[in-house]
């Protein structure tokens, strides 16, 4: 597929809104474009999605490895939590937010009634702000949403306590090199890696020998709680999890204090005791045979995505984890390079095309 025709998937997968506890409409998106591609598509009461592609190498007589992909389809997000009697909503936060690019926002408020209604982020102007609350950012209990109405009874008419909020952008294409910026791109681009690769790899599956189980997984934002109950349910062989990675090629961040990873960099690969070392060996091997640029990040501790819940299921799963590299995470204006997720696809695909069966071995 070209740039154009890939770019059309991942715009309605960055704008289409799913927070954490609300993935329907992103669930529903994804099953009808992996079903014609999968042996079986199945949904678990938790909302994952899973799709199943099973390994036909012929004359491989060794036992196929089940090996699950994984990447989070939810989304930040917020909640309202009260409506106050001039009919503006308080909220509170689904996910990590960062309350300093709150004010002016526009948000969705997905309405219990079926409604997608906008909103926007409203605070007290500079000009009516003492000095010192001109130094300080606003807490998230400060801010408000406007939906137009004029008292609470007019609010509650459209809005409930408990409906979910999430930004409204536009994916959109900067100028050069490929970069496209959206919200949600944390997880939409491993969700589309994954994606590409159910396309990709189910046109060879005669070649495959492994068989593969893709999870587009739930609530990972609040706790990666989808992860945990889809990787007890299919208790694999090999865990992969396909994430975003931090870029840190913009000003103000000392990349001596952090790690190195840019946009165009290629895949960022994880390494560390949440990974297993062998697995991530194997990944570096292939990128330096294929000619796949790539980073390294070091995590010396437990990783904050499904990786960590995957690697500790039941009685135990040898895990490895990918990066996109991304700029702005958790803002409305997430940013990546095509290339970077194209590279991912490649590697990605070159290592479920391998022999693995040794690689397990401590």
């Amino acid at each position: 597929m070209s740039f154009e025709e890939d770019f059309k998937i991942i715009k309605n997968l960055t704008e289409i809104q799913g927070c954490s506890g609300n993935e329907g409409k992103i669930r529903e998106y994804i099953k009808k474009i992996i079903t014609p591609y999968c042996s079986k598509v199945e949904i678990d009461s938790i909302g994952n999605l899973f799709g199943f592609i099973n390994g036909e190498k012929i004359g491989d007589t060794k036992a196929k490895l089940n090996i699950l992909l994984d990447a989070h389809a939810d989304e930040i997000g917020f909640m309202v939590r009260y409506i106050d009697k001039k009919g503006f909503i308080r909220f509170s936060q689904v996910g990590g937010q960062n309350p300093r690019i709150l004010p002016g926002q526009i948000v969705t408020v997905h309405s219990s009634s079926g409604q997608d209604i906008i909103g926007i982020i409203g605070e007290k102007p500079l000009h009516l702000l003492k000095q010192e609350e001109r130094k300080k950012t606003s807490k998230i209990e400060d801010l408000f949403i406007d939906i137009g109405t004029k008292d609470e009874q007019e609010c509650k008419e459209l809005v409930s306590v408990g409906d979910y909020i999430t930004f409204k952008q536009e994916c959109s294409r900067l100028i050069k090199n490929q970069r496209i910026f959206a919200k949600s791109f944390d997880d939409r681009a491993g969700c589309f890696v994954l994606m590409k690769l159910i396309m990709e790899i189910s046109q060879i599956s005669d070649k495959l020998p492994h068989n593969l189980i893709f999870l587009f997984s739930s609530q990972e934002e609040i706790g990666t709680r989808g992860a945990t109950v889809g990787s007890y349910n299919i208790s694999p062989d090999i865990g992969l999890a396909v994430e975003v990675n931090h870029a840190i090629d913009f000003p103000g961040i000392d990349k001596e204090k952090y790690f190195e990873c840019s946009l165009g960099s290629g895949v960022a690969i994880r390494v560390g005791p949440n990974m297993h070392s062998k697995l991530s060996k194997t990944l570096i091997d292939l990128a330096k045979k294929e000619n796949i640029p790539f980073t390294l990040r070091a995590e010396p501790g437990i990783t904050p995505t499904n990786a960590r819940v995957i690697q500790m299921t039941k009685s135990g799963v040898p895990c490895a984890l990918v990066g996109v590299p991304l700029r702005y995470m958790h803002t409305n204006v997430e940013t990546i390079q095509y290339s970077d997720i194209i590279h991912t696809v490649n590697l990605l695909k070159s290592f479920l095309l391998s022999d693995l069966t040794g690689v397990l071995i401590l």
